[in-house]
């Protein structure tokens, strides 16, 4: 099969909901990169608050389950949603204690300049739940079929009883998640934004997921309103956004491997470095927004 037809053949899946095994895998392959990142992070504390080992010991599973959705449909169904409503729980509290984090520290949120970009990452623990929009969207998709004459959309629909569900599991649902695109858009953003203020910008490329926020939030918002934003607008800011997210990824690499020792000092260098896997975050955001120009508004054939 050539490519464009493999890639028409994609598009298709996608616009009728048809990629539950493709989401779960982004939701294991999400959770194992937020873990180690969260690992990387927590390690840095020396892991001080018992509270910090959660999205460690939440990695193995939702990985475990992630793979597992491949082969059952029954455990896409089942298990990963609760996972992945408990993977948005840990990232929601992480939050509030990352900002208790912050009000602790010496001068509180008086010095909060300071202590916002000095502090734990404020709002790296929101990112979390990303795992948790993917894990639970997985979970109300269709399997691929990969064969015209295997589509029965009518009747895996029609087994499910709410409304939402069924226009998930249709393909139906443009606008809540370019909503959703654009809300992790700003959280990424800012977090690039925090961290890269450590590093006090000191190349001009750290700017660039800075820069892409407002134009990313702004696509996905437009794509809410917008059928044409969603078609013409939002696809194009997406794939900038995963390209600068993977493009920052291979720049992290490269400022580990320039640190002191470089890879024979790759344990230290890792923990104390730039953030690994920070910048494929944002790449996850743009996969949202991709797949949210993909899929199909409510009403739409």
């Amino acid at each position: 099969m050539k490519v464009w037809e493999v890639m028409k053949l994609a598009r298709r899946e996608i616009r009728r909901g048809h990629f539950q095994r493709s989401m779960a895998l982004i939701t294991g392959f999400s959770a194992v990169v937020s873990g180690f990142e969260a690992y990387v992070q927590h390690d840095r504390g020396a892991f001080e608050d018992k509270w910090m080992w959660t999205p460690i010991a939440l990695t193995g599973p939702t990985a475990v389950v992630s793979l597992a959705a491949l082969a059952s449909e029954r455990v896409a169904h089942k298990a990963l949603p609760v996972l992945s409503a408990v993977t948005v729980a840990d990232g929601v509290i992480g939050f509030g204690l990352h900002l208790r984090g912050i009000g602790r520290m010496p001068g509180g949120y008086k010095v909060g300049q300071y202590n916002v970009v000095m502090g734990p990452p404020v709002a790296a623990p929101l990112l979390m739940c990303t795992i948790g929009a993917t894990g639970m969207l997985a979970a109300f998709l269709q399997r691929e079929t990969l064969n015209s004459a295997n589509l029965d959309l009518a009747t895996t629909v029609g087994n499910l009883h709410f409304a939402p569900e069924r226009r998930i599991a249709s393909g139906q649902f443009q606008r809540p998640l370019a909503a959703t695109a654009a809300f992790f858009a700003v959280i990424a953003g800012g977090e690039a934004y925090a961290e890269h203020m450590r590093g006090s910008f000191n190349q001009r490329v750290m700017w660039t997921p800075v820069w892409l926020t407002p134009p990313m939030a702004a696509a996905a918002i437009a794509a809410v309103a917008s059928e044409r934003a969603a078609r013409d607008v939002l696809p194009v800011v997406s794939l900038v956004t995963l390209g600068d997210g993977l493009l920052g990824f291979m720049l992290h690499i490269r400022g580990i491997l320039d640190m002191p020792g470089g890879a024979n000092n790759l344990r230290f260098n890792v923990t104390m470095g730039p953030p690994l896997f920070a910048p494929l975050l944002l790449s996850s955001v743009g996969l949202l927004g991709l797949i949210a120009s993909l899929v199909r508004r409510k009403g739409d054939s």
